[in-house]
């Protein structure tokens, strides 16, 4: 409930791949998720903007990467991101604002296996500090970074944007529940919120409002406020409010080893391979993936073991959870093309406070099954050319996005290329609600820098909206 960092109401899923939910996946608090995000601060390639109009399949983003590039660049500076000085591949071709993080020995192991399949590979960049920036102290290599970093070296949002916001006269109002969005049915507009704090139902108006509540929630509360002058939601006219849900091919190799390999030291993600990202000839499937080196704590190595493993159990199940400290684990962020069939919708069920709750439906189509088989043969290759005497995958899905996806054509989308609702004229939303693509790295960059261009966009409209909620 309130007061705790991760979104764990309960969702009803369906779908063949049920959508993965609760911690490092969706936040609640000042923060949101970044405060267990792993702080891989990775852009968005170009060829993701324009999927559609490259390969035939998926969609087409309104706006282009160099569009968004300015923007990127701000947000770099602004957590002063840790990284290589080059990266072998994408649009990133300079130094980042800090040098990158130490190699771990998982790191140095899993390279080695890249380097005899000739997979070039470097270090990640981070949002997570390797010298001091405004008076936070650079990492200290406590591994917490997914379940709240305690030396403030991570870019999470409570440290980094939200300081400097209330410093500028924003109010931040905690315990706090939006439960539905007021409209004018004769204008479209968005005349007030309602909100539940600490058991009191309050209202709050403004000239502007932004909905960053997420890719689930975003959709639940707009549905939720339906009039009826609008009986199918508050920016649905397309019809696609809910729907167009997007997330990560995630799938995890586990690498067990002879030496100790002690994974957990340090951030996760601290190796980086874009080998295989993007749509590459010769591949029966379009896009493609990042792989990232891992780690899991012996709480989650233990839940994975017995999900993913062969059945084991008693002695031998022990036996592998002691060998903990020779795991290493080579993790994917694969690309997933978009389906109408993949949405959230209102079930019959309420929350305590009468809002219905969510009904996710969630599945791979024959794209991503088609990754998915190339990213397990090629993972297992890689281990064992480091040395794994055995590998075990772990099938999943991260970073959820779409749902309230941007567009040039008001039939086809829910907000333009603005991010301004096409049905009312002063609501924006601005979260990973609106990818139209999903890319093959982690969202929290592209999510910055789009919310960094909406805050331009509003500052120079700011004589005809000077509030916003």
């Amino acid at each position: 409930m309130l007061g705790r960092f991760d979104w764990d109401d309960r969702r009803w899923l369906t779908g063949s791949e049920e959508l993965e939910q609760g911690h490092r996946r969706d936040g609640r608090g000042v923060g949101g998720g970044t405060i267990h995000f792993g702080g891989v601060a990775l852009r968005l390639w170009p060829e993701d903007f324009t999927r559609l109009s490259r390969d035939g399949v998926g969609a087409d983003w309104p706006i282009r990467y160099t569009e968004l590039e300015p923007y990127y660049d701000r947000v770099e500076a602004e957590l002063a991101l840790s990284g290589p000085e080059q990266m072998p591949w994408g649009p990133h071709q300079y130094a980042y604002p800090q040098p990158p993080h130490r190699l771990t020995a998982r790191d140095l192991l899993i390279g080695r296996g890249m380097d005899q399949l000739g997979i070039r590979w470097t270090q990640n960049a981070l949002a997570i500090l390797t010298g001091r920036h405004e008076g936070r102290s650079p990492c200290m290599n406590y591994g917490y970074c997914q379940w709240g970093c305690k030396s403030r070296a991570k870019g999470s949002m409570h440290v980094t944007y939200a300081p400097k916001a209330v410093l500028a006269g924003a109010e931040i109002r905690t315990q706090a529940r939006a439960v539905q969005l007021e409209v004018d049915d004769r204008t479209g507009e968005i005349t007030g919120v309602l909100y539940v704090q600490n058991g009191t139902t309050q209202r709050q108006v403004a000239d502007v409002y932004v909905l960053s509540a997420f890719c689930i929630e975003d959709p639940r509360l707009l549905l939720h406020s339906a009039t009826s002058a609008y009986p199918n939601g508050l920016a649905n006219s397309s019809g696609t409010l809910g729907r167009y849900l997007l997330a990560h091919v995630a799938d995890s190799h586990f690498g067990r080893f002879e030496q100790p390999v002690h994974q957990w030291s340090t951030a996760p993600g601290t190796l980086l391979s874009h080998e295989h990202y993007g749509t590459q000839p010769g591949r029966r499937f379009v896009g493609g993936w990042s792989w990232m080196t891992s780690c899991l704590f012996p709480a989650e190595f233990a839940i994975t073991l017995v999900r993913a493993g062969p059945g084991w159990w008693g002695p031998q199940l022990v036996d592998e959870l002691q060998a903990y400290p020779h795991y290493a684990v080579l993790g994917t962020e694969g690309e997933c093309l978009p389906s109408a069939e993949n949405r959230v919708e209102l079930s019959e069920d309420v929350d305590e406070h009468g809002v219905p709750r969510p009904r996710v439906t969630f599945s791979y189509g024959d794209n991503e099954h088609a990754m998915r088989e190339e990213i397990h043969q090629l993972g297992t290759v890689i281990l064992e050319a480091a040395g794994a005497t055995s590998v075990l995958i772990s099938e999943g899905n991260d970073h959820t996005m779409g749902g309230c996806r941007i567009g040039a054509d008001p039939a086809t989308s829910v907000v333009d290329p603005n991010l301004r609702s096409w049905d009312h004229p002063n609501l924006f939303i601005c979260d990973a609600s609106i990818f139209a693509t999903s890319g093959g790295a982690q969202p929290s960059q592209t999510i910055m820098a789009l919310a960094t261009r909406l805050a331009d966009h509003l500052d120079r409209s700011a004589s005809t909206t000077p509030s916003a909620a």
